[in-house]
């Protein structure tokens, strides 16, 4: 029987422990940068997704969502959480309002998709500010559920909701936008998404 060379051994059991490491890492969600969800993210997310009648709100897209941003995995309650979770939403946001400005650069005057792009730019702007308010409550008052609960923080998330929900509505059957559309359609949803993990705060009912 052949006897493999010190060499070939050696290489054959870096190249199992190599293996092993990237299966481990695969396994625990950290393959693709996203941390592991902690037990906090996947029970908020599990309630999340019961608190919504949008079908894209799904257990899943709450985790991919809040595991984009590695703050999830240090959160220690739900306020801190939503902190990252508004966090994300205004970065998308933010994403669109540069998409649009560039878009108003190459759009003639006069037009009804010029008309339609400035007042998207005007909303994405409300939207962020109304969103730094929301968040300003949380961090403000957290630990404090009680003050929480009578600031109205899902009052807050809506009227964000609905300001970016106008532009979308400003934009139907305005040729050359329809990437910026398929933009709000997931805004839409990560809003959605936000206005189902404040609804422990919502005291309306």
């Amino acid at each position: 029987m052949a006897i493999m060379p010190p060499t070939s051994i050696v290489f054959s059991v870096i190249v199992f422990m190599l293996l092993s490491s990237a299966i481990t890492t695969q396994a625990d969600g950290s393959g693709d940068g996203k941390p592991k969800a902690t037990s906090l993210v996947v029970e908020v997310c599990k309630n999340a997704s019961g608190e919504t009648q949008d079908p894209d709100v799904t257990k899943e897209f709450c985790l991919s969502t809040l595991q984009s941003d590695k703050r999830s995995a240090e959160a220690k309650d739900l306020p801190g959480l939503v902190l990252v979770s508004i966090d994300i939403l205004k970065g998308r946001v933010t994403d669109a309002s540069v998409k649009v400005k560039k878009m108003l650069q190459n759009a003639k005057k006069g037009t009804v998709a010029m008309y339609a792009l400035s007042i998207c730019e005007l909303q994405y702007e409300n939207v962020v500010s109304t969103l730094n308010i929301c968040q300003a409550m949380i961090k403000d008052h957290q630990g404090d559920k009680g003050i929480l609960h009578s600031l109205r923080l899902p009052h807050c998330v809506d009227i964000a909701g609905d300001t970016s929900n106008e532009c979308q509505t400003d934009l139907e059957d305005v040729p050359g936008t329809e990437a910026l559309q398929t933009d709000n359609e997931r805004l839409r949803i990560l809003f959605n998404l936000n206005t189902a993990l404040v609804v422990p705060y919502d005291v309306r009912d």
